[in-house]
């Protein structure tokens, strides 16, 4: 099986969110998409709901999808979330099936300075996302951690994604001053966001 592993804080998750995952699915031919919500996250940044909340939004929006599944292993872990401790346990798990880390562009070019880079190169493939409005990936900042074999490999897996001006931030901003999110989320991720008054000041 090829298995693609999405990670991030989904606080909350929006239609961005699921439009990457399933282009990453498509053009790359994964057989599945796994969420994974970060527990506790490093260099102190803010996550502004529980990891049982994210974990609740993350399981309503992703039912209707087979494709798609949701593992609470960080929310689960009392320590801090690395990735490469999260891909480490995914290859324990699943020994033969081919990982891939999908990460944005942005992400991408911040890998350098993660927790052992080239160990996390080992445990997964990568995919980046060209997210219309960023900043390409810099390939070539890789280069201390990986082959030239895998720098090539890295650029055959970049997957272009239409601009789309939706974020997680922007979704606690519009709760937060009184206005309407729907459209920006899927219906069940504004339901549980409304019934339980998230993210409202």
């Amino acid at each position: 099986m090829r298995l693609g592993v999405y990670g991030g804080s989904f606080d909350p998750l929006h239609i961005g969110h699921l439009l990457l995952a399933d282009t990453a699915r498509v053009e790359q031919r994964l057989d599945r998409v796994v969420f994974v919500p970060i527990g506790v996250p490093p260099h102190q940044k803010t996550v502004r709901t529980s990891g049982e909340q994210r974990l609740r939004m993350l399981q309503a929006a992703l039912k209707p999808y087979p494709e798609f599944c949701v593992d609470r292993y960080e929310i689960d872990s009392a320590r801090v979330s690395y990735t490469v401790d999260t891909l480490r346990f995914f290859r324990e798990r699943y020994p033969k099936d081919e990982l891939f880390l999908i990460l944005s562009s942005e992400t991408f070019n911040d890998l350098p300075h993660w927790r052992d880079p080239a160990e996390i190169c080992r445990y997964a493939s990568i995919i980046v996302a060209q997210r219309a409005g960023y900043p390409a990936p810099d390939f070539e900042a890789m280069r201390p951690f990986v082959s030239d074999a895998q720098i090539d490999e890295f650029r055959s897996q970049l997957i272009t994604m239409p601009l789309m001006e939706v974020s997680s931030s922007l979704i606690r901003e519009r709760v937060a001053n009184g206005e309407g999110i729907r459209f920006l989320a899927p219906d069940s991720v504004v339901d549980y966001i409304v019934a339980n008054r998230l993210y409202q000041k």
